[in-house]
């Protein structure tokens, strides 16, 4: 078992701390804080957070940069996909355009968690808008492939409570899922064109049948296929080897954990995302809402992609 050790990286408190993605390009980590229409990179050399408000957008749900375009990114905001441009220092980043929208066909919901392919292809999903209705009683979300350089919408599945985390197994052709309304993680095979199919329920939360308190959010995976899955309300992280099994509880200072990526130069270092912002509107206390770097697990993570457009 390693010995890890958990610490705060210098950015700010965040209401929905979001959407973690490792550039090493850039060797910047960029995340989102959701409700807010903000982006931010922590500049690992320096070790410094920068911060920037969308301009003209209501959500940033996830941030992927764009494939040879240095200052150019993608994120989810409402049903939309809007292209940005961020030099990763300013404090507003500026919308270029409206990449795809959905408008009437899913017209109250909004997008959630997303993530390019090794071919650059956006995955991600949605979620009945919390301004509609209760995510966890409407299954209205949908999981969706998207190729921008033909603006084609896949739906991959359908009656989606909550869509969120989702990771690739390269070498055993395994794609993973997670639906946090329905308190589990799917299993799907994948081919070479992002079709999934034989999809199982590979981890279960709920007990007995009954709902639990906590709930799987984002994900990513190490190159052993070891899965590492957010679990809001329940401070952790818990690490589910490719059987299914729970191998480790990486345990976090903050209840409502939200995603997490693997970054750092060696990719061996554990990024946390977390919330301050309860349903309630009072905010938890310090340190929920901060972003976590967890070292010492003696693990690598795989890479993650950038978008083509």
């Amino acid at each position: 078992m390693s010995s890890y050790q958990v610490q705060p990286i210098p950015g700010p408190i965040l209401d929905l701390g979001e959407g973690p993605h490792w550039d090493a390009e850039r060797q910047s980590l960029y995340y989102v804080n959701l409700f807010q229409a903000e982006v931010l990179r922590l500049d690992y050399p320096t070790n410094q957070v920068f911060r920037a408000r969308v301009d003209g957008s209501t959500h940033a749900t996830f941030i992927i940069p764009v494939k040879n375009k240095h200052d150019q990114f993608i994120i989810g905001d409402g049903n939309r996909i809007v292209l940005i441009q961020w030099d990763g220092v300013s404090e507003v980043a500026r919308s270029i355009e409206v990449i795809a929208t959905f408008g009437e066909l899913e017209q109250t919901n909004r997008w959630n968690d997303g993530k390019a392919d090794c071919h650059g292809r956006l995955f991600g999903g949605t979620m009945i808008s919390e301004m509609q209705g209760n995510p966890f009683e409407s299954n209205t979300g949908n999981f969706y492939r998207f190729e921008a350089n033909q603006l084609k919408f896949t739906r991959l599945i359908s009656n989606v409570f909550i869509s969120n985390g989702l990771a690739w197994n390269y070498n055993t052709k395994k794609f993973y899922y997670a639906d946090s309304g329905a308190f589990e993680i799917k299993e799907f095979d994948f081919d070479a064109e992002g079709n999934l199919s034989n999809g199982k329920v590979w981890f279960d939360f709920k007990q007995n049948g009954q709902r639990p308190v906590e709930f799987p959010d984002g994900m990513t995976i190490d190159d052993q296929g070891n899965l590492y899955v957010a679990v809001f309300h329940a401070a952790k992280v818990l690490k589910i080897n490719p059987s299914g099994q729970v191998e480790m509880e990486i345990q976090t200072p903050a209840s409502q954990v939200t995603s997490v990526a693997f970054g750092g130069p060696q990719l061996d270092e554990l990024y946390v995302t977390t919330a301050s912002r309860q349903d309630s509107g009072i905010p938890l206390p310090e340190p929920a809402g901060a972003t976590f770097r967890v070292t010492g697990l003696g693990v690598r993570g795989t890479p993650m992609y950038q978008v083509e457009l």
